[in-house]
């Protein structure tokens, strides 16, 4: 069985690594994990979340460039400067740009409750399959979160790359399908949630019940960790569109 990475060789057949990343950030802006204003991290550390060269991230951040959907100049941050009608110029030449998801259309409940089905299959599976490759990909994920306290939009993005990959070593290409609509429903409200005080913090303390599970080969105490991660996930969400 194929060893499954984070990176991009699954869809290399016609695009290259920069055009993938390029897709993959725009995807994030019409979710809403990203958003316009908001300062992207560094080309060393985009290289290190999505684990491709610095110069991918330079094609990839040129396209976006080209679009007017970010602003770089020198000595300054990389700004997310996208508007609607940049988005879709850029879906109408690119395949890969995800549509809305119809996900959103369902209320939190409902969208949670599949959640805790498909992601509670996905960390046993993943506690059985998962090898050491995979083990240190997360655990260097963990130790850049661990940085990231005050850095909530850097998070998300580390935060979405960590369960993503989890999900790949399921080996089931549908979880993985179905893992990724799920954790994009409500983005816009998790902004919301992660620069409350303490909110980053709590996530990377539950992410690590999740690896520590996973590094013993435990799909019972991975299956509990999951679940206790999504539970916190779903309160907090849930509070806070009870508030907005």
């Amino acid at each position: 069985m194929d060893n499954p990475a984070f990176a991009f060789e699954k869809a290399l057949k016609n695009k290259t690594k920069k055009d993938i990343l390029a897709e993959k950030l725009v995807d994030m802006m019409l979710t809403g994990l990203l958003r316009e204003g908001d300062v992207l991290p560094s080309e060393r550390e985009l290289a290190q979340l999505f684990e491709v060269s610095r110069e991918t991230v330079r094609g990839a951040l040129a396209q976006l460039t080209a679009y007017g959907l970010i602003s770089v100049s020198h000595g300054s941050k990389t700004r997310i400067s996208a508007d609607e009608r940049a988005l879709i110029r850029f879906g109408e030449t690119h395949e890969g740009v995800a549509k809305t998801s119809e996900i959103e259309h369902y209320d939190v409940d409902c969208v949670f409750e599949s959640r805790i089905v498909v992601e509670a299959a996905i960390a046993r599976r993943a506690a059985i399959r998962i090898d050491a490759e995979g083990i240190q990909k997360l655990e260097r994920m963990l130790d850049a979160q661990s940085k990231l306290f005050d850095s909530p939009v850097y998070f998300q993005l580390s935060d979405q790359s960590f369960h993503k990959l989890i999900s790949e070593y399921a080996h089931n290409a549908l979880l993985v399908r179905y893992a990724g609509e799920l954790y994009d429903y409500g983005l816009n409200i998790r902004r919301q949630v992660m620069v409350e005080e303490g909110a980053v913090e709590r996530s990377y303390r539950e992410h690590v019940h999740i690896v520590d599970a996973l590094r013993r080969s435990d799909p019972d105490a991975a299956e509990r960790a999951m679940l206790a991660h999504l539970d916190s996930v779903y309160r907090t969400t849930k509070d806070k569109l009870a508030c907005s």
